[in-house]
């Protein structure tokens, strides 16, 4: 039974209805088209998104809930934050996320935040799993937020009168030694 995709205002609309997955499950493969690449690179402020590819599983299990896993891979250009020249690079990653109806997700608690828990569960929402945002969401979280051209440094400028021997900061603990009174 082939899946039937939504559109939907999230930037890549890879959506399934839950009553198009059947009891085994679906295996899919997915490549993002040209505007769905523009979108993704405006959203995550890119020079280019030459190709992004996903392949993964939808599996049903116990009371309307379901597994999505798969893998994904993307070519992106971004701006070296040293030069601004393009900085090219492919980024693959994994996810493994459940799906549960929304009236199963439990309430986030406040605050707090435990690192041991499993990730909280997605909400399905009108009925339908939201591949796509999962997909864009991990790829937001991969991409280096400090791209570098290869060999490009920071100018180092030495700090003090010009023609004169950069003074050395004076330590915390001296300065410090000299606000405490002696006794």
């Amino acid at each position: 039974m082939a899946s039937q995709t939504k559109t939907s205002t999230s930037d890549l609309s890879w959506d399934h209805a839950v009553l198009d997955i059947p009891e085994r499950g679906i295996k899919e493969q997915r490549e993002a088209t040209p505007a769905e690449r523009a979108r993704v690179v405006h959203a995550l402020e890119l020079a280019g998104c030459a190709a992004l590819k996903a392949e993964y599983t939808i599996k049903p299990s116990l009371d309307g809930r379901y597994r999505v896993f798969g893998t994904f891979a993307a070519e992106v250009t971004q701006a070296c934050v040293i030069t601004l020249e393009p900085v090219d690079s492919i980024i693959e990653d994994g996810f493994d996320v459940t799906f549960w109806p929304a009236e199963q997700v439990p309430a986030a608690e406040s605050g707090a935040i435990t690192l041991d828990d499993e990730p909280e569960p997605e909400a399905i929402m009108d009925g339908q799993i939201a591949v796509g945002r999962v997909v864009f969401e991990c790829l937001a979280a991969a991409i280096d937020p400090f791209p570098r051209k290869p060999g490009a440094e920071l100018e180092q400028r030495a700090s003090g009168p010009p023609g004169g021997e950069a003074s050395k900061p004076e330590s915390p603990f001296a300065v410090l030694a000299k606000i405490k009174p002696k006794t």
